[in-house]
């Protein structure tokens, strides 16, 4: 078992400036009125203290647009990306907080199973991860509810504020200790006051966020819905944007397309960011489309977070986050479809506001 440490909450620019020799180094900063992750160059730069980000650190590990392969249709060749991805230097991805760690693992189980996805996991084994524990609720989060406030794994340095002013850190894994010895100075072993000071703060957390949505019954109530009319009248104020999957942790659909150069010498595989909610999804040759109407796809986004991901990976695809009601322009909160679910099926959803 590794040992747990404390550092000042200030040492944190320290500790970037003995990374950055070694890391492309990424952190939470400030973008007018918004956070969001971005390469941190000037370590005042970073801003621990944030409620969420735009995007989530998925885009760190499955790009929103990449190129996989390139063809040479004089030569008639084919290069993939791969060993550009293998050559680049590693990353340093600081401050995620808890929902998106248990965001980055659930991607792991998809691209990381049977068909292993070598582009993500490149990105991923390249990628040390430094979390930090929020211990107040954010403005549309709810990952008390969805069991995601706090995390076992998928960290190599975890950060837990204690005192005011200090961090009790816990390693992970072999990088976490790694980071610590690049600048062992910054750190001092935890002592059994510090270990009450984070048993403090865990209390403070448990206390500070609030349980919104009560999980028991969720299977049946969803089954019992599934082609019940609030569907479409939920969709009445969907625009179908597909805003909601784009910034989902745990969104990873894709599309595929091969783009010709004008010149039609060369080409490029690109895969791309898709969403359930987009009109094409699910159209196939023939044009036939499996989910035609809006009512449809949105009503197939919250299958799949609520009932496909538990049948597939064992665990509900939410977070609890909160970004897609953030992003909605139409404001279509998850915690009001499952408590307008539960209130016609008289099934009790406690607390669900």
């Amino acid at each position: 078992m590794c040992p747990s440490y404390v550092m000042n909450q200030g040492d944190i620019t320290k500790l970037i400036e003995s990374a950055r020799d070694s890391f492309d180094i990424f952190g939470p900063v400030k973008k007018r009125t918004k956070h969001v992750f971005d390469k941190i160059d000037d370590p005042a730069q970073i801003e621990m203290d944030y409620d969420s980000t735009i995007l989530s650190p998925r885009k760190f590990f499955q790009p929103p647009s990449e190129v996989m392969m390139t063809f040479d249709l004089e030569e008639k060749s084919v290069d993939d990306t791969l060993e550009n991805l293998r050559a680049e230097r590693p990353r340093l991805l600081l401050a995620v907080h808890s929902c998106d760690l248990n965001g980055i693992l659930l991607l792991d189980k998809v691209f990381g199973g049977e068909y292993v996805d070598h582009y993500y996991n490149i990105r991923r084994d390249k990628t040390t991860i430094v979390g930090l524990n929020c211990l107040e609720p954010c403005e549309y989060g709810f990952c008390r509810s969805m069991n995601t406030h706090h995390v076992v794994e998928g960290y190599d340095l975890f950060l837990t504020p204690i005192d005011g002013d200090r961090y009790f850190v816990q390693v992970g894994t072999a990088k976490g200790e790694h980071l610590i010895h690049m600048a062992e100075n910054l750190f001092t072993l935890a002592e059994t006051g510090d270990v009450q000071s984070f048993k403090n703060a865990l209390k403070h957390k448990q206390e500070a966020l609030p349980h919104e949505v009560d999980l028991e019954g969720i299977n049946e109530y969803l089954d019992l819905s599934f082609s019940h009319p609030v569907w479409d009248e939920i969709a009445e104020d969907c625009v179908n944007c597909g805003a909601c999957a784009m910034v989902c942790p745990t969104c990873y659909c894709y599309d595929v397309v091969d783009e010709l150069d004008i010149s039609l010498t060369s080409a490029d595989r690109t895969r791309k960011w898709d969403a359930c909610l987009f009109q094409d999804f699910a159209l196939v040759a023939g044009g036939h489309n499996f989910r035609e109407t809006p009512a449809a796809r949105l009503k197939y986004r919250f299958y799949h977070k609520m009932r496909g991901f538990a049948n597939e990976y064992g665990i509900i695809g939410c977070t609890g986050c909160g970004r897609c009601t953030a992003a909605c322009p139409s404001d279509i909160s998850i915690k009001e479809v499952l408590k307008r679910l539960s209130t016609i099926w008289e099934v009790p959803v406690s607390g669900v506001k």
